[in-house]
């Protein structure tokens, strides 16, 4: 994490201490930042925000302490209830293990364990969602002109998903996303350019034309079908 980041989180992070006081359980930064592959100007900050008690005044606190931190992604959660979250975000939970640094209280995170085939039937939902979004944001495209956000929004989701899949399976995967994939490529058997085309399109995303959605829909849908088709194959049980 370079300094400007560093800077960043301790001033969050005071804000978000002042701003709650005692309703803050514990604090932690997690993805890009400590992988140490964070795209300046694109990606977030993710946060994982636990709070010793989850009410619309401690969302309103925590609104205030954000409001002129536009690259924080707060994850929000009560220790109330954590244990049933976690297994309900496992797959999450379980990136987040990591690659997390802790900002502040109790390290719940370290001793956090999981059911593998919680975290494939989670995982297999999440690619199975992210397919049925992608359609419709494509189908809708012209009313909505949004399918381009999608795809840019969605580029880390996808990378997570599909090492995520790998990592369920016993396989080793590299830390950076571009190291990922060769592996991913020949795992899935998918077009090893498209994920590179997606990985340099995070970094310097920008409005699709008309031809441009078409031809990126072209290349996004196979893949991520491929993924699904690959986990029915692999995950029968």
């Amino acid at each position: 994490m370079n300094p400007q980041q560093q800077a960043t989180l301790d001033q969050v992070l005071a804000a978000l201490q002042n701003e709650l006081g005692g309703l803050l359980h514990s604090c932690y930064v997690y993805g890009s930042a400590v992988r140490g592959n964070l795209v300046e100007g694109v990606s977030d900050l993710n946060l994982l925000i636990i709070l010793n008690e989850s009410t619309t005044a401690a969302h309103a606190a925590i609104a205030r302490a954000l409001v002129n931190q536009p690259q924080i992604d707060p994850f929000i959660l009560a220790r109330p209830g954590l244990e049933r979250s976690v297994r309900a975000f496992a797959t999450k939970f379980a990136s987040i293990q990591r690659n997390y640094q802790r900002l502040c209280g109790e390290d719940i995170l370290a001793g956090l364990s999981f059911d593998t085939q919680q975290e494939k039937f989670l995982c297999e939902q999440a690619m199975r969602n992210l397919r049925l979004r992608l359609v419709y944001s494509f189908i809708t495209r012209q009313q909505h002109q949004a399918y381009d956000r999608f795809v840019v929004n969605n580029i880390t989701g996808l990378m997570v998903q599909m090492s995520e899949a790998l990592r369920l399976e016993g396989t080793t995967v590299p830390t950076a996303f571009e190291a990922r994939i060769p592996l991913l490529e020949k795992e899935f058997q998918i077009k090893g350019q498209t994920l590179r085309d997606l990985v340099a399109l995070k970094k310097q995303p920008g409005r699709f034309s008309e031809s441009e959605a078409v031809a990126w829909h072209d290349q996004i849908f196979p893949l991520v079908d491929a993924v699904v088709g690959w986990m029915e194959i692999h995950w029968q049980n």
